[in-house]
């Protein structure tokens, strides 16, 4: 083999190797991406446990209406003492939100709540950052639940 078949031969492997170590590169930066991080739990499948929970709570009130507390257990089986709106049944966040939270859900697991928060003039309201860029509000005067899309 003369010195230009040779040239040619190592040019050749070192472009067949540039071209692996791309395709490599690319495959671990996809994998890292996928893979990398868990799956944010679906806001609909929040909202929807959210809203069977609320509407369990106010069946029981309206087998018993007017009642303030209502003696329930949580998901993760803690007896809970909840307190209702009593003109609507509508479960309050007291004494705070995350108590609600706690009573309604369960135990908040990794991925799923990111934050919490309520505002002392509205205390009925309570704000759940749902991972990176969804809130959801819950209005306890009337039940209503509100999710939207909020910047990171």
């Amino acid at each position: 083999m003369d010195r230009q078949d040779r040239a040619s031969a190592e040019l050749f492997q070192a472009w067949h190797l540039g071209l692996v170590l791309l395709v490599v590169a690319t495959v671990l930066a996809l994998g890292l991406r996928y893979w990398g991080s868990p799956d944010p739990v679906p806001t609909e499948l929040v909202k929807r446990r959210w809203l069977d929970a609320i509407t369990l709570v106010r069946g029981q009130w309206l087998q018993h209406p007017r009642q303030t507390e209502l003696a329930w257990q949580s998901p993760d089986g803690q007896p809970v003492q909840l307190v209702l709106d009593p003109e609507g049944g509508w479960p309050q966040p007291s004494p705070d939100c995350e108590t609600l939270w706690r009573a309604l859900m369960g135990q908040p697991s990794q991925g799923i709540l990111a934050a919490i928060r309520s505002d002392p003039r509205h205390p009925d309201r309570c704000h759940y950052r749902l991972g990176s860029d969804r809130e959801m509000t819950y209005f306890g005067r009337t039940g209503s639940l509100v999710i939207q899309t909020v910047g990171r």
